[in-house]
């Protein structure tokens, strides 16, 4: 059953957050003070017979009205619905998600019709910037002016703040970290372009390459995963694919660095449940300054701290 928009009810200090990822749709009621009170999570392996846009307007429309009948709550009192999602949103249209397969989709149109309101407020930003609001706002950034956030999960995402302040691109699609060439020559990537950022550092590649080596073919979550690598790094191919991920993963945070010197990156997405295996190694590399202009004064490589709930909370404070 939809549970109709309204416009008589008193309106609360609070938000519905999507986090639109490549493996899953999650929703959550958010209150005024960036806490989630209640949470669902739907999964697109779940996905039968139907289109993928459908898919995720239907998760999102079952997800919302659960969680209202669960709080007692109605939409009308809901201030707005934020979604992050990959790729370049605009005016309303989710575009170019390169790991979904969706080019252009009218997202908002559709869940304004599935609630019955043409006015319901939907806000769109790229799930990337909304991790970063998410850390900036009460995560690992929060004492940092000049930082970076860098998502790296199915894809590499990010976004960049000076003096404080959330630097919103005029074209909306950049600081696409994971589409910066570190290898003119290299890999493919879904964008079709070669050797991006993305094509070798993101958590899919990463999880993807080491489950081959070490023959595992089902799923296996981070923890048990990093035993396995941790347990065979006796294995030379173990160990130089450890290595080699590394070392590509410092290059492309160098060039970073190398352009914007912030004070503090910090990393989140669903790599950094590999932070014991990956980030010290990553720091070591970075700060023996080989890809630095300015090794006297590196910044900060810190873990994100916002966790799997970055793209909910950060999609209810887009601006």
């Amino acid at each position: 059953m939809l549970i109709l928009y309204c416009e008589i009810q008193r309106r609360l200090f609070m938000k519905f957050g999507i986090d639109l990822g490549g493996s899953h749709v999650a929703i959550g009621l958010v209150d005024e003070n960036s806490e989630i009170i209640e949470k669902r999570t739907y999964y697109m392996n779940d996905r039968r017979n139907v289109s993928l846009e459908d898919y995720i307007v239907s998760s999102i429309v079952h997800g919302i009205n659960e969680i209202l009948q669960s709080t007692r709550y109605n939409l009308c009192q809901i201030e707005s619905i934020g979604i992050a999602t990959p790729g370049n949103p605009k005016d309303g249209y989710i575009k170019n998600v390169v790991n979904l397969g969706i080019k252009e989709f009218n997202i908002t149109q559709k869940l304004r019709e599935a609630f019955g309101s043409k006015e319901l407020k939907i806000n769109l930003q790229n799930d990337g910037k909304c991790a970063a609001l998410a850390e900036k706002y009460k995560g690992s950034l929060k004492d940092y002016n000049d930082c970076v956030f860098l998502c790296i999960g199915t894809g590499i995402g990010g976004a960049v703040f000076f003096d404080g302040k959330f630097i919103k691109p005029i074209r909306n699609a950049g600081f696409e970290f994971g589409h910066m060439v570190i290898n003119k020559n290299g890999e493919q990537c879904n964008c079709g372009n070669k050797g991006c950022f993305e094509a070798y550092c993101s958590k899919k590649k990463f999880k993807e390459q080491m489950q081959k080596i070490l023959g595992i073919t089902e799923y296996v979550g981070a923890a048990d995963l990093t035993k396995e690598i941790e347990e065979n790094m006796g294995n030379s191919d173990v160990k130089n694919l450890l290595e080699e991920y590394v070392d590509n993963l410092a290059l492309g945070i160098a060039n970073i660095i190398n352009i914007l010197e912030p004070e503090a990156i910090s990393i989140g997405g669903s790599m950094s449940h590999y932070e014991k295996l990956i980030f010290s190694r990553l720091r070591e590399k970075i700060y023996s300054g080989e890809y630095l202009f300015n090794k006297e004064n590196p910044p900060k490589i810190l873990t994100a701290q916002a966790g799997n709930d970055a793209g909910i909370v950060g999609a209810t404070l887009i601006f």
